[in-house]
């Protein structure tokens, strides 16, 4: 899910960017980019126990390959 905001303040930026944060969980694990020259930040979740579990099954995929 995607909102754009124009030509808003600075208020309303710290507000927005507050109420994400404390929608989400305290283990959330972020992924966050800061563009200077277009003057835009991104700011996405990662979900770790999802990647953790991926790591696990590309280990498993790879011992079986090796045998």
């Amino acid at each position: 899910m995607s909102i754009e905001y124009t030509g808003i303040n600075k208020e309303t930026v710290a507000g927005e960017i507050n109420n994400f944060l404390k929608s989400c969980t305290e283990d959330t694990i972020f992924k966050m980019v800061i563009n200077s020259k277009r003057g835009s930040i991104n700011i996405k979740i990662k979900h770790a126990r999802k990647n953790r579990i991926k790591k696990l099954f590309g280990k498993l995929r790879r011992k079986k390959s090796d045998t």
